[in-house]
This record gives C-alpha cells, structure tokens and sequence, in this order.
C-alpha cells in the first residue's frame, strides 16, 4: 500500500513540475510575441475644457480625391491619425499648410479657423479623429468666407 502511496505522490509532483513549466513556457512565448506600442502621437496641452464631465468622441472620416472640407474651427483640440493617404491642414490665416501622411497624426489646434484638404487627385484620404470637449458643444464650427 506505502509504494502506491509513493508512486502516486510521486506521479503528482511529476505532474506539477511540468504543468508548472508549460504555464512557464506559454507566459514567456505570449510575452515574446506581444507587439510593442507604437507612438503616432504625444503632446501636452492645455486646451482640454475644464468642466467636471467631458464628452469623448472617436470619428472616422474619408475625403475623396480632391474634396476640402469647409473652413472651421475647434472649441477643443482634435487628434487627427491618417490611415492610408494624406491630406493638408489649411489655414485661414495663411500660416504655411501642413501635410499628414498616412501612419502619422496631429492634433489641430483650437480656435484657428482651419480646413481639411486632400491634395491627392486619385486617393481617398483615410481618418480617425479624437476630440474631449464638454457635452452639448459641437465637434466644429462652420466660419463664413
């Protein structure tokens, strides 16, 4: 009876140790294969409403080859991250246009009045847009020419 008590106790730590080390191998392979974060975009700003609750809202948009959107402005910054294509951030006030390729982002500034434009004449410029702003306010504001 004490050698199959031996046995079996034996047989249990055996087990043990290799379940042990297979949760040990899966941890470290998943860790190996995890993909690093890549950063599109990191800045400080104080340009975010100080009010106890804000609204948060994530756009897609797609300018057609050639389409400009409206001139704007923005109560709060908007992050811009171009999916595929590019496309110019105009301003109004005839500050130098800027580009944002495809893989890159920025956050438009407030206030400025400002318009999308994508320069390219056969490829649709891809967008995800990110804006905090208190509730009840617009993600922009149409300016008059």
């Amino acid at each position: 009876m004490k050698v199959k008590q031996v046995i079996f106790g034996l047989f249990l730590v055996i087990a043990f140790v290799v379940g042990i080390r297979e949760i040990s191998l899966a941890q470290s392979s998943a860790k190996h294969f995890t993909p690093a974060p890549t950063i599109v975009l990191n800045v400080k700003t104080k340009d975010i409403p100080k009010v106890p609750v804000l609204e948060s809202e994530i756009l897609t948009a797609t300018l057609a080859p050639g389409e400009v959107s409206i001139w704007h402005t923005h109560a709060s910054p908007v992050f811009a991250y171009t999916i595929s294509g590019s496309y110019s951030v105009d301003f109004k006030s005839g500050e130098p246009s800027i580009i944002v390729p495809a893989g890159k982002a920025i956050t438009e500034p407030i206030n400025l009045v400002v318009r999308a434009r994508n320069t390219s004449t056969t490829e649709p410029a891809s967008l995800v847009l990110f804006q905090l702003r208190k509730p009840g306010t617009a993600f922009l504001d149409p300016v008059n020419k």
